[in-house]
C-alpha cells in the first residue's frame, strides 16, 4: 500500500516512520523544510495535562513509549534525536505560591509520581535558580527531546527505510480516483497514491480536500534561545514556573518559553513580546538578560475547536485520512498517534487507544 502524508512536522514523520515499519510504502510531501513550523519552533517537553479523559490516556501511554520509540528512531536513522529523561522541578515564589499548592494537590489526586521540595533541595537541583523560590516540585515522569534533532533523525531514517520526502512541494489540488488519490503541486507534478493522509499543521486547505477537514485555529507560541556560558551550572532539568518555562537543550544552550498567542500569525516576534518572556523568566532566573539571545522561535500551533485532537478517516472520501489539531502537545501523543492511525490506515487496527477519538 502507497501511503502519500501531506506535512513533514512531528505527526507527519512519526506516522510516515510507523507506516514503513509496518511494511507501507511511504511518500511525505511538505510545502517547505522539514520541521519548518511549530514542529521545528516547540519547547517539546512532554508532560501529559491534568484530567483523566481519553486523550489523557493516549498522553499516558504515549508517554511510556518514547524511551523504546526514540531508540528505534536513533537506531534506524543513526542520529541522536535529543531525548532526555531528567524531569521536571517545578518552582513557586511568594505570589505564586497558592497556584503551585493548587497544581500539587491535583497531582496527587490523580496519582502523579513527585517529591516535593524545599528551597534548599532547589537549589541542589538547580544552582542557578533564583534564592527567593519558596516551594518546589519534582516531577521525574516528565521528558523532553529536541524537536529539530528528532525531525532530522525521523527523515534520515524515513529515506534510510526506503521512504520518499519531497521538500518545497506545494500541493495546489488533490483528486479521488476509483482506487487511490491523486496529488497536484504547483510545479506541475502529480504523485498517486492508495491512501491520503494530511498532517498540515495550520496548512490552509487546498481544491479537493476532504469537505470533513475541520478548519484550524492558529495559536502562536514564541521562545527565546539563550546560552547557559555564563551560569555557575547550566541546568540539567526542565524548570517550570507560573508564566512559562526553561528547557535546556545540551550543556549550551537554553529554550526560554513560552507564550500563547491567540488570533497572532506573525512569524516575527515583536520587541514588547521579546520583553514580556525575559520578565516573565526573571524571577525564576536573575541574570537571564547577560545571557547571549541566540535565537528567537516562532511557531503556530494547530489547534481544532477549543483543542481537540482530529484523527482518523475521512467520512467523504475513504482513501483520506486526518491527523490535526495537535496544538502543544503533537510530540508527546506521537508515539501512540502514529502507531494506532497506521493500524487503522492499513486496516490492521482499529484505532487502538485513538479508537474513542477517531473521526469518520
Amino acid at each position: 500500500m502507497k501511503v502519500l502524508i501531506v506535512g513533514a512536522g512531528i505527526a507527519g514523520l512519526s506516522l510516515g516512520f510507523e507506516l514503513l515499519n509496518q511494511g507501507a510504502e511511504v511518500t511525505l510531501l511538505e510545502a517547505h523544510d522539514v520541521a519548518h513550523g511549530a514542529s521545528g519552533a516547540a519547547t517539546s517537553y512532554m508532560e501529559p495535562r491534568l484530567g483523566t479523559t481519553a486523550i489523557r490516556a493516549v498522553e499516558w501511554e504515549a508517554l511510556k513509549r518514547w524511551p523504546e520509540f526514540a531508540g528505534a528512531i536513533e537506531q534506524a536513522s543513526g542520529c541522536d534525536a535529543g531525548f532526555r529523561e531528567e524531569g521536571q522541578v517545578r518552582v513557586a515564589i511568594e505570589n505564586t505560591l497558592s497556584w503551585f499548592e493548587k497544581d500539587l494537590s491535583q497531582r496527587k489526586e490523580q496519582g502523579w509520581e513527585l517529591e516535593r521540595l524545599d528551597p534548599q533541595q532547589v537549589s541542589e537541583m538547580e544552582p542557578a535558580v533564583c534564592r527567593d523560590v519558596v516551594a518546589g516540585l519534582f516531577l521525574p515522569q516528565v521528558r523532553w527531546v529536541d524537536g529539530r534533532k528528532i525531525c532530522s533523525a525521523l527523515a534520515a531514517a524515513i529515506v534510510a527505510g526506503g521512504g520518499t520526502i519531497r521538500t518545497g512541494f506545494q500541493v495546489t489540488g488533490v483528486t479521488a480516483t476509483g482506487t487511490g488519490v491523486e496529488l497536484n503541486s504547483a510545479c506541475g507534478d502529480i504523485v498517486c497514491g492508495d491512501a491520503l493522509v494530511l498532517c498540515t499543521g495550520t496548512g490552509n486547505a487546498f481544491p479537493g480536500a476532504p469537505r470533513d477537514m475541520p478548519a484550524v485555529r492558529p495559536v502562536r507560541g514564541v521562545n527565546l534561545v539563550v546560552g547557559m556560558i555564563g551560569l555557575a551550572r547550566p541546568l540539567r532539568h526542565i524548570v517550570k514556573h507560573h508564566r512559562g518555562n526553561l528547557c535546556p537543550r545540551g550543556d549550551d544552550r537554553l529554550i526560554v518559553g513560552t507564550t500563547y498567542d491567540p488570533g497572532e500569525t506573525a512569524l516575527d516576534a515583536s520587541a514588547d513580546v521579546i520583553e514580556k518572556l525575559y520578565r516573565n523568566a526573571e524571577p525564576i532566573l536573575p541574570g537571564i538578560r547577560e545571557l547571549p539571545l541566540l535565537d528567537i522561535w516562532c511557531g503556530l500551533r494547530p489547534k481544532v475547536g477549543d483543542g481537540q485532537l482530529f484523527v482518523g478517516r475521512s467520512s467523504h472520501q475513504p482513501n483520506m485520512y486526518f491527523s490535526m489539531g495537535h496544538a502543544g502537545a503533537g510530540y508527546l501523543r506521537a508515539p501512540v498517534v502514529a502507531q494506532d492511525l497506521a493500524e487503522l490506515i492499513l486496516g490492521t487496527g482499529d484505532g487502538g487507544l485513538l479508537k474513542p477519538l477517531v473521526a469518520g
